[in-house]
């Protein structure tokens, strides 16, 4: 877990006469500089939040983290980028954002930076004033997050620009790296996996699942198909709304092979850092095998004389007597 948490440094290092720059101002370090920033992102509450985690190796105060700005560490301010496209859940130009939708370290703000003339805008933490916690020299910071309505990867693959303030500020661009590489585990469970044949009937199927991520606690989960393992008809499957978070849909009650027909059904669970899984589980129609019972023909009933009654046979004898 230590090294899924490592972070893609950005180094500067020189000699005593090593200068860093900003609009125009220079300032010696005779030390090694490193900062770094790593982002994971988290579903909550239907918004995305991304969480950012800041460490200072260096030997200077920071006072500031942009999100999304990138100075290209070359003193040229005319040459700034602005990388984020979505604004912060609720925000507005009057009111900035909400505190629903951002974490700050203790006597920290947050703000957009977003020039009117670009589409494009950064978000920026910074101290209140003079007599704020400053991220000192070997401290680390993990509560920067910022919650938005729909996912903008540029939160996590652009760069971090670090204020310095130790006399002048400077600043340094840094990329971010993200710190989620892991899908989630997951598992798919339909229910009834097993149904009879029953002639152009549909059987409702509910599917649940069991779900783990290291850090997003709500993958969000995809429908993604229905295949079998013989063909189907366009109505064998119905209900079925694939690409979305569908969890009941209906199933035709057929086979037409000795073997059953197996449907497979499979979805997709993607944490908010952008890592998929998929998986899969089956209900299958069980084949007929079982030969039809038909009821036994009864053979006919033997026919037979009945015997006369005692009179008649008297009467016979007596005909017969005379007759002689």
């Amino acid at each position: 877990m230590k090294q899924s948490m490592a972070i893609l440094m950005f180094r500067l290092t020189g000699l005593a006469s090593l200068a860093f720059a900003s609009g125009g101002i220079a300032m010696a370090d005779n030390t090694q500089a490193a900062v770094t920033v790593g982002v994971y992102a988290q579903h909550s509450g239907g918004k995305i939040a991304y969480h950012y985690r800041v460490v200072n190796n260096s030997q200077r105060n920071i006072t500031a983290v942009s999100i999304g700005r990138d100075n290209q560490n070359d003193g040229n301010p005319d040459n700034d980028v602005n990388e984020l496209l979505e604004l912060p859940s609720g925000w507005n130009a009057k009111l900035g954002i909400p505190s629903t939708s951002a974490n700050s370290p203790t006597g920290w703000r947050v703000s957009v930076i977003a020039p009117e003339e670009n589409e494009t805008h950064a978000i920026a933490w910074e101290t209140m004033n003079e007599h704020s916690p400053k991220l000192v020299a070997g401290q680390a910071v993990n509560k920067m997050s910022i919650a938005l309505d729909k996912a903008d990867n540029n939160y996590m693959t652009g760069h971090a620009l670090v204020t310095y303030t130790d006399g002048d500020p400077i600043n340094l661009t840094v990329p971010i790296e993200r710190l989620d590489h892991t899908p989630p585990d997951f598992t798919v469970n339909l229910s009834p996996n097993t149904i009879l044949p029953q002639s152009n009937k549909l059987v409702p199927i509910n599917a649940s699942f069991t779900t783990k991520d290291n850090y997003d606690n709500m993958p969000e989960i995809k429908l993604e198909s229905i295949t079998a393992n013989e063909p189907l008809r366009a109505d064998d499957i119905r209900d079925a709304s694939f690409g979305l978070d569908d969890r009941y849909f209906k199933l035709r009650a057929e086979s037409k092979s000795t073997a059953g027909r197996i449907y497979t059904v499979t979805y997709s669970a993607t944490d908010a850092s952008g890592n998929q899984t998929t998986a899969s589980a089956t209900v299958t129609v069980t084949a007929a095998t079982t030969a039809p019972v038909t009821k036994p023909v009864a053979p006919p009933a033997p026919v037979t004389t009945p015997a006369a009654a005692p009179h008649e046979q008297d009467e016979k004898e007596k005909v017969k007597f005379e007759s002689k």
